[in-house]
């Protein structure tokens, strides 16, 4: 479980996250992060949170936003709140690091989501784009039931894969949560 001032580092993304403010410390309200991108880092691939608005601001560098279908740009003092069930994308649109803020309302276990990718990632098992493989996705989905999607999919294939390939696959020994390596 993520700890305040706890920092996660994602090697085939790009990025590196610190935990600011856990569900444990907001009482389920907010999670808030710190996060650092190297240029041009490709962040999540495009998803959305159902029932999460999501807020970014930007201390350094250039955001590049996907929300919608709609591009924009966020440069160093500049906020923008993704409103729940948005399509969205996040990444580094400049050539150099970009240093931002992320807040999701409500926390919901979106940390537990965020430090075992990481932590997949580290491990060397995740592919390209920084996704585990089909069983393990699922059992971190089945973990964490609707609060996130991917868009492209169909939402009940997604459903399906969370809740019956998710609960097989942590059957047969894939987790649900991957605790990120300690320090």
């Amino acid at each position: 479980m993520a700890k305040t001032n706890q920092i996660i580092e994602n090697p085939i993304l790009g990025d590196k996250a610190k935990f600011l403010i856990t569900a444990e410390d907001s009482n389920g309200e907010l999670m808030r992060g710190e996060l650092w991108l190297k240029p041009l880092a490709q962040g999540p691939p495009l998803h959305y949170h159902p029932i999460q608005s999501e807020t970014f601001e930007v201390v350094k560098g250039k955001l590049g936003l996907e929300v919608d279908g709609k591009k924009m740009l966020l440069g160093p003092g500049e906020k923008y709140t993704i409103q729940p069930n948005t399509s969205h994308k996040w990444f580094n649109a400049g050539d150099e690091e970009l240093h931002m803020f992320a807040e999701l309302r409500p926390a919901l276990k979106t940390e537990f989501f965020l430090e075992s990718m990481y932590s997949l990632a580290c491990q060397g098992k995740v592919n390209k784009e920084g996704l585990p493989g089909t069983l393990q996705f699922a059992a971190l989905l089945n973990e964490c039931p609707g609060e996130l999607y991917i868009v492209g999919p169909p939402i009940p294939a997604q459903k399906f894969m969370a809740k019956f390939v998710g609960g097989f696959a942590k059957l047969i020994g894939y987790k649900g949560f991957v605790p990120f390596p300690k320090n």
